[in-house]
This record gives structure tokens, sequence and C-alpha cells, in this order.
């Protein structure tokens, strides 16, 4: 019989960095929320108001519509996708669909995936990055990995991680592209998730048009795998105005190539400007978003930007295998970089 292993974080609890909401002073650019960087398009915002009617009716019953188009996006059939309310929700039904298993989580990265597999009684180990190598052995349950990973930016490539599905069926592997979409080069499995029974793949349909309120993203698997994570999602998961802005974000390319070699340009330059400030470490990231090291404590030196500069970031401290004196930022565009670049030359002159 296998005993559950009871895992919090760090700092006891699952805390988030998007607590935009907790403060009551004028946050002047928030650098704590990793999402496109110029904010919801307007012709997204506009369409979501002409749909505002949408409301009224209850939505459909297994988004049904959205998953159809998810499927010929991604060249698959419909039971191969699963639309959920927000990656979240899909990290919990994983979760639950394999209660009481092993689950090995890579460290540092996203929260929830230690958070659902303690409320569903997993076993729970932890390794850091450098665990990964070409031709490893796996153990038998899950394999939960963020690509490119949060809070770090660090991308695995996909020839590796397609070494491990292939060279370990025992092992299902969770693996997280929320963000993938913020990468230059082409790193996700999605075109191969008919090939493998053990690959899941996550996806986010907010990240890239900031519209993290709404709650929308999608699970892609071997249809057996779809099926058997299904059966906990609940009726009407996903609301209507979210299953409009999928169908919107489909049909519409808002986020190309040029847009995104221009939002990784700004990342570069202001990690370049971070670096030259007395105390200050820069952790390398191939995204956006990336880890500092700083000379203060993150809580402290989070509450001193609030409230003498309006600036919001994430404390990463407790995301484990970091210290309490980590922060990770968004990239935001040049002027409210400059803002945050002026208050570190102030604090840390």
């Amino acid at each position: 019989m296998k005993v559950p292993v009871q895992m919090v974080s760090k700092s006891g609890q699952f805390h988030h960095g998007n607590d935009l909401y907790r403060f009551n002073h004028e946050i002047k650019a928030d650098f704590s929320t990793n999402t496109w960087y110029l904010g919801p398009h307007p012709r997204l915002l506009d369409y979501l108001k002409d749909e505002m009617d949408c409301v009224a009716n209850y939505p459909e019953l297994q988004c049904e519509t959205l998953t159809s188009m998810l499927a010929d996006h991604h060249f698959l059939a419909d039971d191969q996708v699963l639309v959920c309310n927000g990656t979240a929700e899909a990290i919990f039904l994983i979760a639950q669909s394999y209660k009481n298993e092993l689950s090995r989580i890579i460290k540092p990265t996203f929260s929830e995936y230690e958070h659902a597999c303690q409320v569903h009684s997993h076993q729970v180990s932890f390794c850091g990055s450098n665990f990964i190598t070409q031709g490893m052995t796996t153990q038998e349950g899950l394999f939960w990995l963020c690509n490119p990973n949060n809070p770090t930016g660090q991308v695995y490539s996909r020839d590796l991680l397609l070494d491990l599905v292939k060279g370990n069926p025992q092992t299902v592997f969770v693996i997280d592209e929320a963000y993938a979409d913020f990468c230059i080069e082409d790193i996700s499995l999605a075109s191969f998730v008919g090939k493998f029974k053990n690959l899941l793949i996550l996806k986010s349909m907010t990240k890239n048009y900031c519209l993290p309120g709404l709650r929308l993203g999608y699970v892609l698997g071997h249809h057996t795998q779809i099926k058997k994570i299904a059966q906990y999602r609940p009726p009407w998961a996903v609301n209507s105005l979210a299953l409009k802005a999928g169908e919107f974000a489909l049909k519409n390319t808002i986020i190309g190539e040029e847009e995104r070699i221009a939002y990784l340009g700004l990342a570069n330059e202001f990690q370049q400007d971070l670096e030259k400030i007395n105390g200050i470490e820069v952790l390398p990231s191939s995204t956006g978003y990336f880890l500092l090291k700083t000379p203060m404590m993150a809580a402290e030196l989070k509450q001193l930007l609030v409230t003498d500069f309006g600036l919001l970031i994430r404390d990463a401290s407790n995301f484990r295998g970091l210290s309490d004196n980590h922060i990770r930022l968004a990239t935001l565009s040049r002027e409210k970089n400059a803002l945050l670049v002026e208050a570190f030359n102030s604090i840390f002159q």
C-alpha cells in the first residue's frame, strides 16, 4: 500500500505572486505577472464587448465548439483535447485521475503541481533541472515539468524531452507549455501527442492575450488519457466569455514572430540594465521573465517598491529551491522597465 507524503511549499502555504488585488497603492507597473506585456489586444476586447450577451445563457456543456477548433489547430481528433477552466484546473484534474500515485516534480517550478498532488495523496519527490539527462530512466507514476519553466525561464529541448517520453513508457510526462509561445524556437511536443500514451501537454489560452482573469486552458493527450481525466471535469466548466475569447484567438493571429522577437529584445535589454546595478544577480532565461537575486529579502523589497515607487514584483522566495532573496520579473515596455531600473539604482546605490 502506498503511503502518501504530505508536502507543502517552503512558506507552508501555496502562495502565488499575482496579488495586485491586495494593494491599495497606485501601481504604475506590474512586473509580477508573466502575461503578454502590452495587455489585452483592443480588437479582442472589442470582440468580447460585442459578445457580452452570451453570458445570459449557459455555456456549452463540454466546450464542444472550442474543442473541435483546437483539435483542428493541432491536427488532432476531438477526443485528444480537453478544454479546462485554466491550466490550474487541468493540473488538479490530472492529479485527481492519478490519485495515490507517485509524482516527481522538477524544482523550482509552479507550485500548483505540488499542491494538486498533495490534495490527491500522491507520493511526491523533487529534483533539480540537472536531473534530466539523455537516456535517463524515470520511476513509474507522473513526471511534472514546465517548458519553458516558471519561474526560471529555462527551456528543455524538444529532442531531450522526446527521448525521455520514448524511453520511459512507464511514466506519464505532464509537460506544461503555458509559456511556450513566448520563445522564438519551437519547443512544443503537441504534434507528438497522438503517438505516445504517456504524454500530456498543458496549454494556456490567456497568457499570450493577457486574459488571465477569464481562465482558459486545455490538455492535449492520447484519447485514453483524455477520457480518464475528463470524467472529473464538472459540466459547464468554462464560462461563455472565455470560450468566445478562445475562438477569437484561434481565428486571429495577433502576436506573431515579429512581435515575439521585439518582446525578447526588450527582455534582453532589461536584463542588461539590471546587471549593471550593484549587488544584483540576473539568472539566465530563454524568455521574457527571469529570476533575480538581490541583497535585500524579497518580501521587504516587494513592499518597499509598492509603497515608495508604485511598482509590483514577484516575491519568488516561496518557490522550492530558491532563497529569501530571489524575485521574478516579467518584461514590460521600455518605459516601465526603466522605472524599475531607476528604483533599483536608488535602493541599491
